[in-house]
């Protein structure tokens, strides 16, 4: 994967992140349908991945 690619795959993933938080606090009442110890997981593995790929052009070979 090339470094532009990367930077742009997290820019994408950053502002999905960003509009999700937005609709998620204009609409409390839409949960998921399962307990916050499945959703957090998914959470920090998006952030996990996210980050990787902002940081993953940066790293010398």
């Amino acid at each position: 994967m090339t470094k532009k690619t990367s930077r742009i795959i997290a820019i994408v993933m950053l502002v999905i992140a960003v509009v999700f938080v937005g609709y998620a606090f204009n609409h409390p009442e839409g949960t998921w349908p399962w307990s916050n110890r499945v959703t957090l997981p998914f959470y920090a593995i998006y952030i996990v991945i996210m980050v990787t790929l902002f940081i993953a052009p940066f790293r010398k070979k």
